[in-house]
């Protein structure tokens, strides 16, 4: 490699390890591509008895409806994109294949909500107390814990004054 060649590479792999602008260059080489003609099969597709198979019948139809279709809105001489033959050709088959149609739902936004997922959100009723409040708080607890300690300590005396038959005075 000479020079000018190891300085484009590292140029794009400098670019390239940006994994937003990455992701965004990948998607707009993808978009470039789906907005090519596209082409039809010059070599067709047969089942065991030569016919032509289920993908080739859907392509071809799929071609000559987009075809009238682009024609009829009055662009006569386009070709079908590649990203509209994709979408026909899923349309079609989406008639008797459940996940031709399950892409075709969700590429129309119409995929239903996971109700398993919770927005579980935790409610803490202390979160808005001042400190000072919350040291009363713990004060409080700490007076009514010392309180029933002071209870339960002078029922066990009441209960050894029974026993022993005496009483104070």
């Amino acid at each position: 490699m000479n020079k000018c060649e190891i300085r484009a590479l590292k140029e794009m792999q400098n670019v390239f390890g940006d994994v937003k602008f990455s992701r965004e260059a990948w998607k707009s080489v993808g978009n470039a591509i789906l907005a090519n003609p596209a082409a039809r099969q010059t070599i067709i597709a047969t089942d065991k008895d030569g016919n032509p198979s289920i993908a080739q019948q859907i392509e071809e139809y799929s071609y000559t409806k987009l075809k009238r279709d682009i024609e009829a809105l009055g662009e006569k001489g386009r070709e079908p994109t590649e990203l509209e033959m994709i979408l026909q050709c899923q349309m079609i088959k989406a008639r008797f294949d459940t996940n031709a149609a399950i892409f075709i739902r969700d590429t129309l936004g119409a995929k239903p909500i996971d109700e398993t997922k919770v927005n579980a959100q935790v409610n803490n009723p202390y979160e808005q107390l001042t400190d000072e409040e919350l040291e009363m708080i713990v004060k409080m607890r700490e007076q009514k814990a010392l309180e029933a300690k002071n209870i339960a300590i002078e029922g066990e005396n009441v209960k050894k004054d029974g026993k022993d038959g005496t009483t104070e005075a």
